[in-house]
């Protein structure tokens, strides 16, 4: 970490431009190191999809919209990985930097708050793609749940989503005085999120104003836009919306009012 900061300060201006691809891999690599992270946000949705997958009924069920259960949970388990990487790996990591006085380090170089947000949203972004099309693909491959009909609609759904959750996760970061603090305001939000995006009661068997509260939530929003897409119908305008909101709100105010020290 040192090493990256110390020598990119001495770099002119047009040599820095580059920097930010080795700042992402750097940070990549850091988090890697935290090999509990890794597993539950890369190993344990695939595995617990393959366990709901193996001991659920196949059959369509009436209080689940006519639909199976892996097919209702499936964007479900997505929704879990995306905002385990958002809420508690990006701010407990950004936070133990603030903790260890690294960040403190870096406000003295030309890195910036927006470049080192940026470079945390490039990895969760990422790191979320690939853990999303493995979940698609063994859920179709094993479950035969649906790939998505409507491909530019999912693209955009789910991009949304984890740019919306991965800002989110970047205010927590941003404003936390400590790592214990992220963590903890990590956890508080991520039980409810969950919530609302069915992951202890789906989205169908909620009652009507619960379900309407989660539309206005951005993983509220995310598993309709998701599970609609998978056959061929376009995601919701509000919830598209909505997602986009979070998005642009949450970086504007983490942008704003990033901490460098505690």
């Amino acid at each position: 970490m040192t090493t990256a900061v110390s020598s990119s300060a001495g770099k002119p201006p047009q040599q820095r431009r580059g920097g930010f691809p080795s700042l992402t891999l750097v940070e990549l690599r850091l988090l890697a190191r935290e090999p509990m992270i890794m597993f539950w946000a890369l190993i344990f949705p695939v595995g617990l999809l393959v366990v709901l997958g193996s001991s659920t009924s196949s059959k369509p069920q009436h209080s689940y919209g006519g639909l199976r259960f892996i097919v209702v949970y499936t964007p479900v388990l997505m929704m879990f990985t995306v905002t385990l990487l958002a809420l508690s790996a990006m701010p407990a990591t950004l936070a133990s930097y603030r903790d260890k006085g690294y960040l403190k380090r870096l406000s003295t170089t030309p890195v910036g708050a927006l470049r080192l947000l940026a470079a945390q949203l490039s990895i969760v972004v990422g790191l979320s793609i690939i853990v999303v099309v493995l979940i698609m693909l063994v859920s179709h491959f094993a479950y035969n749940v649906p790939l998505p009909s409507q491909v530019i609609g999912f693209i955009l759904a789910i991009l949304l989503t984890m740019t919306a959750m991965a800002s989110l996760g970047l205010l927590v970061a941003s404003l936390a005085t400590s790592q214990r603090v992220a963590g903890a305001i990590g956890g508080i939000l991520f039980f409810p999120l969950m919530f609302f995006a069915g992951l202890w009661v789906p989205q169908q068997q909620m009652g009507s104003t619960l379900r309407a509260i989660s539309q206005y939530t951005p993983l509220g929003a995310a598993v309709p836009s998701i599970t609609n897409s998978d056959f061929g119908i376009w995601p919701g305008t509000t919830h598209l919306i909505v997602l986009a909101a979070y998005t642009l709100v949450a970086l504007r105010i983490a942008t704003r009012f990033f901490r460098w020290d505690r």
